[in-house]
């Protein structure tokens, strides 16, 4: 392994999903790998790879094309980042909605389906940092930057699906060589809206539908004659596939044995993941238990279809507002006719009227919805099962109402928190069990150093670090994890300044992250029958990287924020 592992020499870095949790505490990991110097370079001069997820895409986007600008300077990138989601000014939501319903945007833009996550898109397409198209990555001109990897689900094969710059764009079945031409031309606005398109809250972008403006190119009509995408091809957040960007980022690096330059001919020598998301999960509680009372499923819906149709007292209204003006007429009350009565009756008779047809629309329309549940029920429902299932008209509604409520709040969990999480853990096994990857891999979580106690215990703290996290510290680092995995800031976010703590959390936990790593490498490294040799030129250069890590270390235990203040200014 020696031979293929150079510390810190070559680095990628995985930006996880979870909104603006990910966002911006992914900005608080590369703006801490800016400050921090190894051998006489900011530790972020190393990084060669990127790959992202939902959230995370908002800030690797931005980055990734910032660092293609030869004169591209971090602090006023930061700056510029951060006024974009500024709380005080953020308009991200509001801006998306008001294009969704505004009819000149979709006249603008005909080639997009009027959704929306292409109003988002859209949005996005009028910032700044997200301009440009896909092309930019072709031949990447960052003296670093040479792997990017923006990832999402397509929604035919369940497959995470790669907008990459090197290796096969898409998927195995829809990376297609006639896709692979109209990649360039895919904008850098449509990629952050598909890597962060949740389910429920968007729907899907339709690939390539959504992402081609100029639908008369012969390379667009090549991908639109294949079979697989004739229809389009759903695409929706990457988080449903791979929420850290961990299986990208392992292709990227086994690519990297591929290279030309022989000193590059091996895999990735660290992998930093930065990741918003938790293995814990809130237990999910059953309903309480009830007494049941009250009209079951049958009695109930025919109650509530009785009130559809013509009802004896509509013909009641109807007859005493003619009669009242047929009687009016005959100038029985004191030998003349009222026009009061004529009123009276008038209204009486409309209303009569209106019931009735009221009634005879609503009887209509009863007749059909009921044949309908009839047809589907016929259809749906297997013979054998057909007296099973009818037995369900006898339960109370309050009974059906829990069960309904069981069963889909059990799905929810199932699918936001069991399924995802079942998935973070095979991918972290995938990452950190493989054999030769031993000491490449470190994660940077965002609940790391919160001090929360949980059923799980409190997370594990390198005792070999002298300086323990201050109160101060685990403060900020709890009021980051806190904050919800949304595309937008509330009023709550604003006045805890979630922002800022978010990009403090992934400072300081990057940094304890690192001290961490090097002390079990150089143990490791110590031992007999170690895998691992260091020169002692590498222990050296290793040993003042720690010593400027502690150094910060103590420094944020004293002041979370200090390093976000002074990129502010």
């Amino acid at each position: 392994m020696s031979k293929d592992f150079i510390p810190f020499k070559s680095i990628g870095l995985c930006f996880s999903g979870g909104g603006y949790r990910a966002t911006f505490f992914s900005l608080g990991v590369v703006s801490y790998l800016h400050k921090i110097q190894y051998q006489g370079s900011a530790l972020i001069n190393n990084v060669e790879a990127v790959s992202t997820v939902s959230g995370g895409t908002l800030f690797g986007v931005a980055y990734s094309k910032a660092v293609q600008d030869p004169n591209f300077d971090f602090e006023t990138f930061f700056q510029k980042f951060y006024a974009n989601f500024d709380p005080e000014k953020d308009k991200l939501l509001q801006t998306a909605i008001a294009k969704l319903s505004n009819d000149q945007v979709w006249k603008d833009h005909p080639h997009k389906k009027r959704s929306l996550i292409n109003a988002f898109a859209l949005t996005y397409a009028d910032m700044d940092i997200y301009q440009g198209d896909f092309g930019l990555f072709a031949k990447p001109t960052a003296p670093n930057l040479k792997y990017v990897c923006f990832n999402a689900t397509d929604f035919s094969f369940g497959l995470v699906f790669r907008f990459q710059n090197t290796g096969r764009f898409g998927n195995n079945p829809l990376g297609k060589s006639q896709v692979t031409k109209i990649k360039n031309d895919i904008q850098l606005a449509d990629i952050v809206a598909s890597s962060s398109c949740f389910p429920l809250g968007f729907e899907p972008l339709v690939f390539p539908d959504d992402y081609i403006s100029d639908q008369e190119t012969s390379q667009y009509k090549a991908v639109k004659n294949l079979e697989l995408f004739a229809d389009g091809v759903g695409i929706m957040d990457g988080g449903i596939a791979d929420n850290q960007g961990i299986g990208s980022m392992m292709r990227i690096s086994e690519r990297r044995k591929n290279e030309n330059d022989p000193t590059k001919k091996r895999e990735l020598d660290l992998i930093i993941v930065s990741d918003v998301a938790s293995y814990k999960m809130i237990p999910w509680k059953p309903e309480p238990k009830t007494i049941y009372e009250g009209d079951d499923i049958k009695t109930k819906t025919s109650k509530i279809l009785s009130y559809f149709g013509v009802k004896p007292l509509y013909w009641i209204l109807l007859l005493i507002g003619i009669l009242m003006m047929v009687f009016n007429s005959f100038e029985i009350i004191k030998g003349q006719a009222w026009p009061a009565l004529y009123i009276i009756g008038g209204i009486i008779t409309g209303v009569g009227i209106l019931l009735m047809l009221f009634g005879i629309v609503a009887g209509i329309i009863k007749g059909i919805a009921v044949n309908w549940v009839s047809s589907m029920f016929r259809k749906n429902v297997p013979k054998p099962l057909v007296d099973d299932v009818l037995t369900f008209r006898k339960l109370r509604l309050d009974l059906v109402q829990r069960m309904l409520t069981e069963r889909i709040s059990t799905t929810v969990v199932m699918v936001n928190d069991i399924f995802l999480k079942q998935i973070r853990r095979l991918n972290y096994k995938f990452l950190y069990f493989k054999k030769g990857r031993e000491f490449k891999s470190v994660t940077s979580t965002v609940y790391q150093l919160n001090g929360a106690k949980t059923v799980y215990g409190r997370a594990a703290f390198n005792n070999d670090i002298t300086t323990k996290p201050s109160t101060l510290l685990e403060n900020v680092a709890l009021t980051a994890s806190e904050t919800p995995t949304t595309l937008w800031w509330d009023k709550t976010d604003i006045a805890k300044g979630r922002m800022d703590t978010l990009i403090a959390c992934g400072q300081f936990t990057t940094c304890y992250t690192l001290m961490d790593y090097i002390i079990k490498l150089t143990k490791n490294s110590k031992l007999e029958n170690s895998k691992i040799e260091l020169s002692e030129a590498a222990l050296k250069d290793i040993d003042a990287l720690y010593k400027a890590l502690e150094a910060d270390w103590k420094q944020f235990n004293k002041d979370p924020m200090f390093h976000v203040e002074a990129l502010k200014k």
